[in-house]
């Protein structure tokens, strides 16, 4: 059940990425049929990324606080709506507000995506799992422009979100029925039966099959009546936390710098090498393979240096109750991996910018774009590993406020970097975003050092809150 559970999640965070990247081709087209600059119908592409990093901050806390299910099903209803008009719109105006709803409704599914393998995975397996959700995003830009510009080419573009459309359609088929409940608030570790809204098929059956014999303890938890309001201001706060904040700093400016390279990557592949829609479609390729091999080499790498780190405290990794994170040196286990990739990453953004600029063949960028995708892929999940390990009782809410972080300074970055490639040429312009990467990168030694004592505070702090304990053991 475990892997299954996996499989879905990790097909349920394609959506957002693949909704994004599958929409490129059809900007061209639209701007033709609407009679629009395609400045403006950049602007479609804009307001996506801006619902991508607000829409998590809702919707990840309130799976915390309802459960997985029942927000899943409430955003993938928004999804298939804003799909289905967008493939019947015929105005500009509706293609703006229905981008936003279609974002809205895909982007907080790798927010819960995390939150989710929190669930039923312990800090001892952990990382290998959330890589692999993070390899699913991965990919998506290497597969989307791809099919995206197939679509586009021989059925229009409007066939582009009937596809999404259908594909949604499939995935509820097989999550509604079969995916149980996760969220432990809950069901804890799977021992209690979920509330009537966040069963299943297979919670439905088993509860008929067994329910003269739950004891009190074991009743399904009762839901509130009216939906309650997500902590919006508790997940930005979590930004402000002395050892989140530096984190979500580097990380976001490390993202902002690599999606630099992709912003300008169809323009320059067209320009340099004379390419058709699709031919530029896969040139994206090697940066996703990369990245998906990046995070398959680092979930392993992540569950062997814990089992290392504990090993040399003396601790047995529990890989079926968790440990108690409290005590265990997470930030060690986690950021011990982070140097060989992060320099990797920044080798790779700066050559990026001089091999463009030497007009070299085709191999070359394309070389750079593989080892630039591993690059990328291996901070970024360590960083959501490690963020989970510091929040175990909010992982929807910590994956959202990250979420937010990242995209909001993403999308500063591709919206001002041809701005600077104009001014200063490739090569100065990749240097620039490199020493970025590089002068943030600090940050990971000061919570490496001092997150430790920074976390003890947090947990006394939530202790005098609550006035009782807080529960340290992940079970």
């Amino acid at each position: 059940m475990k892997v299954f559970i996996l499989l879905m999640t990790v097909f349920s965070t394609l959506f957002s990425p693949f909704s994004s990247f599958i929409y490129l081709p059809a900007i061209t087209p639209l701007a033709k049929e609407y009679n629009k600059p395609l400045g403006e119908m950049n602007l479609t592409v804009t307001v996506y990324q801006i619902m991508q990093a607000i829409a998590p901050v809702f919707f990840g806390d309130l799976s915390d606080q309802i459960g997985r299910r029942p927000v899943y099903m409430l955003t993938f209803a928004i999804y298939l709506g804003a799909n289905i008009g967008l493939a019947l719109q015929s105005n500009y105006a509706a293609l703006m507000v229905l981008r936003a709803m279609q974002s809205t409704g895909s982007s907080a599914t790798v927010a819960i995506g995390s939150a989710v393998v929190a669930d039923f995975a312990t800090s001892a397996d952990r990382g290998g799992f959330i890589t692999a959700v993070q390899a699913s995003v991965m990919f998506a830009p290497a597969m989307a422009p791809v099919v995206g510009g197939l679509l586009t080419q021989f059925l229009g573009w409007r066939s582009t979100f009937w596809f999404l459309v259908i594909s949604a359609v499939v995935y509820l088929a097989i999550y509604v029925p079969f995916v149980p409940e996760t969220a432990r608030n809950l069901v804890g570790n799977g021992s209690i039966p979920p509330p009537w809204l966040n069963s299943c098929l297979i919670s439905v059956h088993k509860r008929q099959g067994d329910s003269e014999s739950h004891s009190p303890a074991l009743r399904p938890k009762k839901l509130p009546r009216r939906l309650p309001v997500p902590n919006i201001l508790a997940a930005v706060l979590i930004i402000f936390e002395k050892d989140v904040g530096p984190l979500m700093l580097f990380m976001s400016l490390f993202v902002m710098a690599n999606y630099a390279v992709m912003v300008p990557l169809q323009d320059v592949i067209r320009r340099r090498y004379n390419f058709n829609d699709l031919q530029v479609g896969l040139c994206y390729i090697p940066f996703s393979v990369g990245s998906v091999a990046g995070a398959a080499v680092v979930g392993k790498l992540l569950n062997w240096n814990y089992a290392r780190v504990a090993k040399s405290i003396g601790v047995s990794p529990d890989r079926k109750r968790g440990d108690d994170m409290r005590k265990f040196p997470i930030e060690r286990a986690r950021l011990d991996l982070m140097w060989p990739w992060t320099l990797l990453a920044v080798a790779m953004i700066i050559a990026w910018g001089w091999v463009i600029d030497a007009g070299t063949s085709l191999a070359a960028p394309l070389v750079v774009l593989f080892f630039a995708g591993a690059g990328l892929s291996g901070p970024v999940s360590i960083l959501n590993t490690l963020l989970v390990d510091l929040y175990p009782m909010n992982p929807g809410r910590v994956s959202s406020a990250f979420n937010l972080t990242r995209a909001t300074l993403s999308a500063t970055g591709t919206a001002a970097v041809q701005y600077i490639i104009d001014a200063w040429g490739y090569s100065f312009t990749y240097l620039f975003m490199g020493l970025i990467v590089l002068a943030a990168s600090p940050c990971v030694l000061l919570v490496r050092k001092f997150g430790p004592k920074w976390r003890e505070e947090r947990y006394q702090r939530f202790e005098r809150a609550a006035g009782q304990s807080l529960p340290a053991r992940h079970t």
